[in-house]
């Protein structure tokens, strides 16, 4: 059996450092910059942690990969069991990404309520 690897950059930072990039920039790539439609927003967030929890997995495929372990084997005994396995360590990782991507949908809804707000206020007095 192998002894797990010690944490470090390449197995833990920079998998983590891409994905917390895409759940500050993937809601409003999906929703664009100005949006005020919260139904647009909230779906752009839950089609951004989709796109992360998918992500992840291949991120987790490629440092296993990069770390000299070859998965040609075990994909084709157990395809499945290990699209699993990879899902389940991006899931975890989603306890780091997740609020981060919580916080960017709360700045990102209450900034269009700001601006529909200012909108309102500047109809009014014209």
């Amino acid at each position: 059996m192998n002894a797990p690897a010690p944490i470090g950059f390449t197995n833990t930072g920079l998998p983590l450092t891409l994905l917390l990039a895409g759940a500050i920039l993937l809601p409003r790539l999906y929703a664009g910059p100005a949006t005020l439609s919260q139904a647009r927003l909230a779906a752009a967030v839950a089609l951004s942690a989709a796109t992360l929890v998918l992500a992840g997995g291949v991120i987790f495929a490629l440092v296993y990969v990069a770390g000299g372990v070859s998965l040609a084997g075990p994909f084709s005994a157990d395809p499945t069991g290990m699209i699993g396995f990879f899902m389940g360590r991006s899931l975890g990782a989603a306890l780091f990404w997740g609020p981060i991507l919580v916080l960017v949908w709360f700045v990102r809804a209450t900034g269009g309520e700001r601006r529909k707000g200012q909108e309102i206020a500047r109809r009014g007095r014209s």
